[in-house]
């Protein structure tokens, strides 16, 4: 069972577990080791105390949490300014197509039928990214 469970968690997967002290949380896994123990920088907890900390705990009592895929529009709006920020425009041209998916769900479910764009069915963006 830990075999099966080490394929799956990874070195930087986001996981949700228990510790060896009983405590629930969610973290990022730093380090697994031989034997199935782990380090966990913890970011949420049952216990107060325990979060900004490293805590140990067994790869049996983990479970990798869905990685995050944002889709809705202010999400992703937020992620391109980053993007442009950062100046990686492989990633804002990623985000900029998963926006105008989330744009037109968005419209279509307020209003079937309206349309934007450069009136050939093709959006227009023009951002330079020096």
């Amino acid at each position: 069972m830990a075999w099966a469970k080490q394929q799956t968690v990874q070195v930087g997967d986001w996981v949700s577990g228990t510790s060896l002290l009983d405590e629930r949380f969610i973290g990022y896994l730093e380090s697994i080791n031989g034997n199935g123990k782990v380090m966990v920088y913890v970011t949420q907890s049952d216990h107060d105390e325990a979060v900004g900390e490293w805590i140990e705990g067994t790869l049996s009592k983990l479970e990798k949490l869905d990685d995050y895929v944002p889709n809705e529009v202010n999400d992703l709006q937020s992620l391109m300014d980053l993007a442009l920020m950062t100046r990686d425009q492989a990633w804002f041209n990623e985000l900029a197509a998963a926006l105008r998916i989330a744009q037109e769900k968005a419209r279509g479910s307020a209003g079937k039928g309206k349309h934007n764009g450069n009136g050939n069915g093709s959006w227009a963006r023009r951002v330079k990214i020096d």
